[in-house]
């Protein structure tokens, strides 16, 4: 009798486990949907699934009023293949620019034995509000003095001191998602009196190789409101 007791408890125990926990962690199962969307071979930067931007990947924050994870829920128009692919949550960008600038975010992508130079293209999924939603500054730094730092001049709009910085403007005026992918020869470098104006995403000779990622927003009129989402933000390597 007690044999047959025990043997039901553990039974309905086990039942009732399988219905709490069958589904996973929520968390756990939308970080793995969005990193689906990345293929093979690629390196996924951020999709703020986490719901944060101190963790896992930790960005700064530099002038612009909002910058912060929100859900996606509401955030439906624009090209539908994109939209089913942004996940729970994406970047906002947002707020009043003065002479143009609103400011932005950034995060440092230097890591021991990682090579970037595997990669050719950016992306970035953008949901815009229209025209008048902002420019996207994407600003990649290299390392041209082998300190694995991106020294700037605070003097002189923060400008790089010793390093590269390659920039491409994404120019914000559709409604809705869309996919913005970049070939990284797209990148034009922005003050080529330092640096070696060359590209450098390997870590050969000392160099920490591509070291931050920066988006700094600009507005459509000198005190115009920036107000975007971006999400998926990724390295690929294309071969078509």
């Amino acid at each position: 009798m007690k044999k047959s007791l025990v043997l039901l408890f553990l039974i309905v125990f086990a039942a009732s486990a399988v219905f709490a926990f069958g589904e996973g962690p929520p968390a756990e199962s939308s970080n793995k949907q969005a990193s689906s969307n990345i293929a093979s071979g690629d390196l996924l930067i951020d999709n703020f699934e986490s719901g944060s931007i101190k963790s896992p990947t930790e960005w700064w924050v530099f002038d612009i009023e909002t910058v912060a994870p929100v859900k996606n829920s509401d955030l439906t128009a624009g090209d539908a293949s994109v939209a089913g692919k942004v996940g729970n949550y994406s970047l906002l960008l947002k707020g009043r620019a003065n002479n143009w600038y609103a400011g932005g975010c950034g995060t440092y992508v230097a890591k021991p034995n990682v090579n970037y130079s595997n990669y050719n293209t950016f992306q970035v999924d953008v949901y815009g509000n229209g025209p008048g939603s902002g420019t996207i500054k994407v600003e990649l730094w290299d390392d041209d003095n082998k300190n694995w730092e991106a020294e700037q001049d605070s003097a002189k709009n923060y400008a790089p001191v010793y390093d590269d910085k390659w920039v491409y403007d994404i120019r914000v005026d559709w409604q809705g998602w869309r996919r913005v992918t970049v070939p990284l020869e797209d990148f034009v470098d922005e003050v080529t009196s330092v640096g070696d104006n060359l590209l450098n995403l390997d870590q050969s000779n000392g160099s920490g190789g591509l070291l931050q990622v920066q988006f700094v927003c600009l507005a459509s009129k000198s005190t115009g409101l920036v107000n975007l989402n971006i999400d998926n933000i990724a390295l690929l390597n294309v071969t078509d």
